[in-house]
């Protein structure tokens, strides 16, 4: 009995690994093996560990960082490289890159013929029962993971230039009978809720009856119920073309076959615009023959590609758009069309982003896109959770009323696009908001709603400078070298608002004080969008563990004004930044700013946490802070001191005044080794 290990990668996916699961099915039933399954590296106990044979599953190929990492965590296990087997997507799209990289040469294809792991009885462990069982050595929770996972058909045969399914399952297999299966896993692991078929084309088999024939025969008609064995509860079941359904190949006979089953939702592509006519017939047929939930996948950022036998061109903004605005059309003209006791069509559209198979991450852009653009879509998307876009309302408000207003929206900085619409009333996570968190959250808002309506007022302005623009800020890269280099004074302005606000406190370093781009930086910050004033003050005031460059820039830049603003923020805490104040003591010391004491401002917060000052003298002590007197706060606390000791004394042997002596002790100790570094920098 060998010592059999399976690895899946650490990244995300929504199905548990097939191939790897049928492999654990043969090893232990077949061979009678030890079989242990793992997603990234083995835990703890079984570190040190030595397996006779390790299967790693590869899926896309833009998760090759981390594939390649856990081949190469494989090598760590085994006497001899040869003891690690690698297959699946990637390993097959890229066979001599891995072989490059890992040394190993995947096995390619599935596992449909004997050999092809070298082990005797492998003659087709592609068509082998899952182990269903391997999934409970993980934590990992897969989000389909109580169904049956099975192919009644293989391959595709359209040969679209951007699938992989040509080079995976080159061969087109009509019929694949699924009822034996799903009878050996009920016998085995036990009745599972749904059926999740990973068929690529199903429709384009000549034996599609057959196939409906053996998923009502498995218990998966229209209507059809699983009573969870652990609960005892009645639920629905679903049948999933995962893959999705060719509209191609869609009319009336299987339109009214699908609708036997309990399809839910039926995936119809609508990769390109010119696809339409196609589309818009096969969702019709859909809703005709009573299935209720439609979903589509929208592939965006593509090149021109051939399939289908045909010639599709790259896809551009405005195609993503119009796609998923004809969706939405064309459900509420089936609706309006449907009696009123009939239950109503959805429609949800996935927006996916195109990856060409070559690729080993994600950042890909196509011709007709720039990465501001790509990165805008997913920002856009982040309130669907997933879940696809099936409202007309949130697709006006998060997409646009038009492709022009789309377009628009995907030129905005980030911050702006989640900011725009109505502020959220209920927070997100676990811990609920407490009222002083949702005030903080809302004046941000309306912060950024000041900010959205300057943008678009200078977006409007740019006529002509708009394709420039947009060429500046395509790399979805915002520096503050960039801003130096821009000529346009108007495209100056707009590009602050994209900048984030370390970004902004690293230009301010950056300005030439005597040049004109100082007093228009100014006057913007200042003036036309005090917003972003309020963001640097904020900044100032809320990071403990901000860089010396942030405090050093502001007051270079700003001066005595932007250290009263300063002031006249902190006041509504009375200053109790000491951290922050110690870093700025040594700074303004450094630049010779004399205006302002912190240190003499740390003291002042000794003599509030002991109650020395009086209401009128602590509110006279504030206003002398906020107006930079130095002198005058000096003299308070002189007046007062005697106060301060008496206090000190008394609270030693007090748990409030142990805390103090912890505080002024802490104080001293931050001001010695901030001088000491000083000394040392200077020398």
């Amino acid at each position: 009995m060998a010592n059999i290990l399976l690895i899946e990668p650490k990244y995300k996916c929504k199905q548990p690994p097939l191939g790897l699961m049928k492999i654990s099915y043969f090893h232990k039933n077949v061979m009678h093996d030890y079989v242990r399954f793992t997603k990234g590296e083995l835990p703890q106990e079984l570190a040190g560990t030595k397996w006779d044979r390790v299967y790693v599953t590869t899926l896309f190929t833009f998760e090759w960082k981390v594939t390649i990492e856990a081949i190469e965590y494989a090598k760590t296990l085994v006497d001899t490289i040869d003891k690690v087997s690698v297959g699946g997507i990637a390993a097959t799209l890229l066979p001599e890159q891995m072989r490059e990289e890992t040394g190993i040469m995947p096995i390619c294809g599935i596992l449909n013929e004997p050999g092809k792991l070298g082990l005797p009885g492998d003659e087709c462990i592609d068509q082998i029962v899952p182990d269903y069982s391997m999934l409970d050595d993980v934590d990992y929770v897969y989000p389909f993971h109580d169904a049956y996972f099975l192919s009644a058909t293989k391959g595709c045969g359209n040969k679209c230039g951007f699938c992989a399914v040509q080079t995976l399952e080159p061969t087109f297999v009509p019929y694949i009978n699924i009822k034996d299966k799903i009878k050996a896993i009920d016998e085995k692991f036990g009745p599972k809720k749904d059926l999740i078929l990973m068929d690529n084309n199903v429709l384009r088999s000549p034996r599609f009856d057959d196939i409906i024939d053996d998923i009502i025969a498995a218990g998966f008609s229209k209507g059809a119920t699983y009573k969870n064995p652990r609960t005892g509860k009645v639920v629905q079941r679903y049948v999933d073309f995962n893959q999705g359904l060719d509209a191609l190949f869609l009319n009336e006979a299987k339109a009214k076959r699908l609708g036997e089953i309990a399809l839910r939702p039926a995936r119809v592509a609508f990769d390109h615009i010119e696809d339409r006519d196609i589309y818009e017939r096969a969702l019709r047929l859909c809703a005709k023959n009573g299935i209720t939930e439609l979903s589509n996948y929208v592939l965006y950022n593509s090149e021109d590609f051939g399939g289908k036998g045909r010639k599709y061109h790259a896809d551009t903004p405005e195609d993503l758009y119009e796609r998923m605005r004809i969706t939405l059309d064309l459900k509420d003209e089936i609706n309006s069309e449907l009696p009123d006791d009939c239950e109503a069509v959805a429609a949800f559209s996935f927006p996916m982003r195109y990856i060409p198979l070559s690729a080993h991450e994600r950042g890909y852009v196509g011709s007709m896109w720039n990465a501001k653009y790509l990165r805008a879509v997913q920002r856009m998307l982040v309130p669907t959770q997933g879940k696809g876009v099936c409202s007309r309302s949130f697709f006006e408000a998060d997409f646009g009323r038009s492709s022009d207003e789309f377009v628009r929206y995907l030129s905005m900085p980030e911050r702006l696009i989640a900011s725009r619409g109505k502020i959220s009333t209920t927070s997100r996570g676990k811990s609920k908001e407490t009222e002083e968190e949702f005030e903080k959250r809302k004046a941000g808002w309306e912060r950024d709603q000041k900010k959205i309506e300057l943008w678009n007022g200078l977006y409007d302005q740019l006529g002509d400078e708009k394709e420039s623009f947009i060429a500046l800020i395509g790399d979805n890269e915002y520096l503050p070298e960039k801003f130096l280099g821009i000529t346009s004074t108007l495209q100056k302005k707009i590009y602050l608002l994209y900048l984030t606000t370390p970004r902004l406190f690293a230009l301010l370093g950056l300005i030439d004080k005597k040049s004109s781009t100082y007093d228009l930086v100014y006057d913007v910050i200042t003036n036309e969008c005090p917003q972003l004033y309020l963001d640097l003050l904020d900044t100032l005031a809320d990071n403990e563990s901000q860089q010396n460059y942030i405090f050093t820039n502001f007051i270079n830049y700003f001066g005595k004004k932007g250290i009263r603003d300063l002031m006249d923020k902190l006041a509504n805490v009375d200053y109790a930044v000491d951290k922050q104040m110690a870093k700025w003591d040594a700074i303004c010391k450094k630049s010779g700013v004399e205006y302002i004491d912190y240190e003499l401002i740390r003291v002042y917060r000794r003599f509030i946490d002991l109650e020395v000052l009086n209401e009128n003298k602590h509110k006279k002590a504030k206003e002398a802070i906020k107006e930079l007197k130095m002198v005058d706060l000096a003299q308070i606390m002189y007046g007062c001191i005697g106060d301060f000791e008496k206090k000190l004394l008394s609270a030693i042997d007090s748990e409030r005044g142990q805390k103090l002596l912890s505080k002024v002790s802490k104080s001293i100790y931050d001001n010695i080794q901030l001088k000491l570094s000083n000394l040392l920098e200077e020398s």
